[in-house]
């Protein structure tokens, strides 16, 4: 059996499900939510484009407003940048990112945002006029594309931004007789909008399937060799940081009559074996056990939180249970299973080395007498 060694992009890939309130996939909401914080480079020009337009207003206006909307965007900006910081190194992680923090910072900002505007449309100057308007329609496209994967968070910022220009062009003399064509502004950014969130919904959810393929075995279902080592490098994580207070156990099975199955009856039956088989083991274990399918009739249980009696009694209810009769439909078939069981941390602290000690008790267990179970380095068997 081979091995696969390397953590690789653990949290990112740790297990395709479901979860959440509105079943939303686990996956697509944690993309969703990546799109929160900006980049150095973003943060760094939003705030030097506010604080530019700003001083500027200063500087014509003369007005104290305007040095608190500078202080107030750049206690805010400082604090987007910090929290994004945080969010990346949370999900980097693995551990819950500050989600509803930065919505609530950026929903802060947006509201000093709509009130900077309407103060500069009350200046009255040309050269603000104008500001004013390119301001929020700048800030309405970086709403409408940085947070298109979050429409809770982006419409009602996008029609309060609309609706704070709109005020400021009804309160200005000069612009007050074109003030009722803004709202439709928000309109335009809103289907931008939702176009924006179409194609990264398609690109999220193609990307969870092509995930969740290349990480399942296509004939049974069950787990492949990439998510076991992802599985198992998490648990390895676990111990080595001592945030679990029990080890795992993984069981290596091994069916014992499969190929003439396969070589009597064909590979259709033999394929519908597999499946039964599969079905059968999954059946037989807890929801958080994985189990997988690593070669053509091999098999690998992972038990979190399992001890070595544990083990044992998941490996008889696993032999027992590929001891019974399968019904193939045209025929009924009768095979068994041997298996082999590596505790860690007793008997190593890497994939690598649990699956090959795992795999040794496995044959251990075929050439003593098959339909039995080894434990690696324990003498014990039956």
């Amino acid at each position: 059996m081979g091995r696969r060694s390397g953590r690789g992009d653990r949290r990112r890939r740790a297990s395709v499900r479901s979860a959440g309130a509105d079943d939303e996939p686990i996956e697509i909401r944690a993309a969703r939510y990546a799109t929160l914080p900006d980049s150095w480079l973003e943060a760094s020009a939003e705030l030097i484009w506010i604080q530019a337009v700003g001083w500027f207003t200063y500087w014509i206006a003369g007005s104290v407003w305007a040095l608190v909307w500078l202080a107030a965007d750049a206690v805010i900006q400082v604090g987007r940048i910090w929290l994004g910081l945080r969010h990346r190194r949370a999900v980097s992680a693995g551990k819950r990112p500050p989600d509803r923090k930065l919505v609530a910072t950026n929903v802060v900002w947006s509201l000093v945002m709509a009130a900077g505007t309407i103060g500069v449309l009350q200046v009255g100057d040309p050269r603000l006029l104008v500001l004013g308007s390119i301001v929020p329609v700048g800030y309405l496209g970086y709403i409408a594309s940085r947070f298109a994967a979050l429409p809770r968070l982006a419409i009602p910022l996008l029609y309060m931004m609309g609706a704070a220009q709109t005020a400021g062009y009804a309160l200005s003399p000069q612009l007050r007789g074109i003030a009722f064509l803004i709202p439709v502004t928000s309109v335009a950014f809103h289907v931008v909008l939702r176009h924006n969130y179409i194609t990264f919904m398609a690109a999220a959810r193609a990307q969870r399937e092509l995930l969740r393929q290349s990480m399942h075995d296509p004939l049974t279902g069950l787990a492949n060799r990439l998510f076991l080592g992802e599985r198992t490098a998490d648990l390895l994580a676990d111990l080595t940081q001592e945030r679990a207070t029990e080890g795992f156990a993984i069981l290596c099975l091994d069916l014992d009559g499969f190929k003439p199955v396969n070589d009597r009856y064909g590979h259709a039956a033999g394929d519908q074996l597999l499946q039964a088989v599969a079905a059968r083991l999954r059946g037989s274990v807890r929801p958080n056990d994985l189990v997988c399918r690593v070669g053509g009739d091999e098999f690998v249980i992972l038990l979190p939180h399992t001890d070595g009696a544990a083990a044992v009694q998941v490996a008889e209810r696993l032999t027992l249970a590929c001891g019974q009769p399968f019904d193939l439909g045209a025929v009924t078939v009768v095979i068994g299973a041997s298996a082999g069981i590596a505790l860690a941390p007793e008997h190593g602290r890497s994939a690598a080395e649990l699956l090959e000690h795992a795999d040794s008790a496995l044959y251990a267990s075929k050439r003593r007498a098959k339909g039995g179970w080894t434990v690696h380095a324990a003498g014990i068997a039956g």
